[in-house]
């Protein structure tokens, strides 16, 4: 009876620890990220990944609009995949760009292009100079969004 006792306990205490990991519903629609990284792995071959870089923007202005960089250090001679992956619930996508500086001085490669206001899902660049370089990411319009933006080398 002991014995029933303590595992029926057991199986109690177990399925409460199970529950409290499950997400709730408040949690649904936010961007942690995970669903974004698990679809861009399937993208992102048949190059080999470097970094994935999780994105979380407000909005902003388009005079002043909100972005987010890191600086990457490129080699010359190897060819590079950008690969922006946009949350869902997003209003606008997600914008992917090296700049020559953190100062967006001179454009390398972006997955947009203002002039036809055409998304690329992902941008191949050949680098031609080794050095550190600034990744870029926005939204279109300045908007607010999430997603996951990966950065791979060729292999």
């Amino acid at each position: 009876m002991k014995k029933n006792l303590k595992l029926f306990s057991f199986l109690i205490v177990m399925a409460l620890i199970m529950l409290s990991f499950k997400k709730s519903p408040e949690m649904k629609g936010k961007c942690d990220g995970e669903e974004e990284y698990a679809i861009g792995l399937t993208k992102v071959v048949p190059f080999k990944l470097i970094k994935d870089y999780r994105i979380v923007l407000s909005s902003g202005s388009p005079s002043d609009p909100p972005s987010q960089f890191f600086m990457i250090s490129l080699k010359s001679g190897l060819k590079y995949r950008l690969l922006p992956i946009n949350n869902a619930d997003n209003k606008t996508k997600m914008i992917m760009s090296i700049y020559q500086n953190e100062k967006k001085s001179v454009l390398l490669a972006t997955s947009f292009n203002k002039t036809t206001g055409k998304h690329f899902p992902y941008v191949d660049f050949n680098c031609k100079t080794t050095g550190t370089f600034a990744l870029f990411f926005e939204f279109e319009g300045a908007a607010k969004g999430c997603g996951v933006g990966m950065f791979a080398v060729e292999n």
